[in-house]
């Protein structure tokens, strides 16, 4: 989120809405709007303190293991040319874990509006399953009607964003987003 210090990240995780803050478990409510409080900047500094990094990674460790098969599949999908666009382009959607493709559609590559369509119709194709997936991808994928498509069709995404999604982009940061979705 591109917080820099204590009192930075305090001001963007302040500003999580009811229901982000339901998801992470916080129980104190305000006594008269009986809305979720979010901690202190002085609780979340001495929390974050007390943290022993070593011991938390192992943690997460552990958890990841032991959820590794219940977690959403990761894919990412990205476009190369081939002959450096003389003969077209491939675009892929393969498994972040070990690489392996998981399917894949041809591109003429002449126009980034062929990748992003392409990829498109790869994300919609009836043999490509997104249901239980993120999908990751770089901001020229960052169209509605490609989220649209991974969406409707199960997934969810975690997709860059630049000056080529200038409108998604100036919302998040106007209302410095802690989470884009």
């Amino acid at each position: 989120m591109g917080g820099r210090d204590m009192r930075n990240i305090w001001r963007k995780v302040a500003k999580l809405d009811q229901k982000q803050r339901e998801a992470i478990g916080l129980k104190v409510r305000h006594k008269t709007s009986g809305r979720l409080k979010m901690p202190g900047y002085d609780a979340l500094n001495d929390l974050l303190n007390l943290i022993d990094p070593q011991a938390y990674s192992e943690a997460l460790t552990a958890w990841l293991q032991a959820n590794s098969g219940l977690l959403p599949r990761s894919l990412a999908l990205d476009g190369k040319s081939i002959g450096d666009g003389k003969c077209g382009m491939i675009i892929t959607l393969c498994r972040h874990e070990y690489g392996r493709p998981v399917a894949m559609i041809p591109a003429t590559g002449k126009k980034e509006d062929s990748e992003d369509s392409e990829a498109r119709a790869l994300l919609a194709s009836p043999q490509v399953r997104l249901e239980n997936a993120v999908i990751t991808a770089d901001p020229l994928h960052n169209k509605e009607d490609t989220l649209r498509v991974i969406i409707e069709n199960g997934g969810d995404y975690l997709i860059g964003t630049k000056d080529n999604t200038s409108k998604r982009l100036k919302e998040a940061v106007l209302k410095e987003a802690p989470f884009l979705i």
